[in-house]
């Protein structure tokens, strides 16, 4: 087993991904039927969780050709989307091609795998209801806390210690019993009364409630962002709708560029 899971985070580790974790499926007790890792592949003994980093010269996309000579005043919103989406929809495809990498090797190994898209799907119908049309059906972030790379922030999002929640996450269910990593134990998110610089970043959120998951105990606000272009309704001089201003401003690993 050890051999086994030291080379399936290598190969993560080698094909570029900056985290890897492992969480063993009995971790994942509660979740919503249907979306437990066993109810989407039978047999399934573990979750694989990478992280790629998210740059914060991105997430200040916003102030972008502001001052541009060439591209007239309207188009520039357009262009700091695209950097944005760039960095987005790039990292989010590594990543998804080394979670086929990692399926292909166990799989080879006689061990199936299943990895996920990064992102969510966009919904029509019934399910448009979900916030901003879109949904998952497996979720990276409680994955992430249980494979011992984070924590939920006040932000609502995976708060890392190396890089905060300047991330993308990507899992992949597999057959393989690897060695699971310990949840971790400390406090990551500086919280609402020492820092709380997310939540006077975005008028999106709610009331702030506890949350628990795997013994981890955490305080998470009820975002309503994300929303459709919630971001830029509540904030109109906000450029860009999806940037989710309280990435930016969260302290923790900021300094890791």
């Amino acid at each position: 087993m050890q051999n086994l899971t030291e080379q399936v985070k290598n190969l993560a580790l080698e094909k570029g991904a900056h985290l890897v974790g492992i969480a063993s499926v009995d971790r994942f007790e509660g979740a919503p039927r249907g979306h437990h890792p066993e109810d989407l592949l039978p047999g399934a003994k573990s979750v694989i969780v990478i992280a790629k980093r998210f740059f914060q010269t991105i997430l200040d996309s916003d102030k972008f050709c502001t001052d541009s000579e060439v591209i007239p005043p309207d188009e520039v919103w357009d262009v700091q989307q695209t950097m944005f989406m760039f960095m987005y929809n790039t990292l989010n495809m590594h990543m998804q091609l080394i979670g086929v990498e990692m399926s292909h090797f166990l799989s080879e190994q006689d061990y199936p795998s299943l990895p996920f898209p990064a992102g969510g799907y966009t919904v029509g119908g019934k399910s448009a209801n979900f916030p901003g049309g879109r949904y998952a059906f497996f979720s990276h972030r409680h994955a992430a806390v249980a494979a011992g790379l984070g924590e939920m922030g006040l932000n609502n999002l995976l708060l890392t210690p190396q890089y905060g929640p300047r991330i993308r996450l990507h899992s992949t269910i597999t057959t393989a019993e690897l060695m699971p990593d310990p949840v971790i134990e400390e406090q990551i998110c500086l919280g609402e009364e020492e820092c709380g610089l997310c939540l006077k970043a975005e008028t999106c959120y709610g009331e702030i409630y506890a949350f628990e998951m795997c013994g981890k105990k955490m305080q998470l606000a009820e975002f309503q962002g994300c929303q459709k272009d919630l971001c830029k309704r509540s904030n109109p001089e906000a450029p860009l709708p999806y940037i989710r201003y309280c990435i930016g401003v969260c302290p923790v690993g900021k300094n890791s560029g």
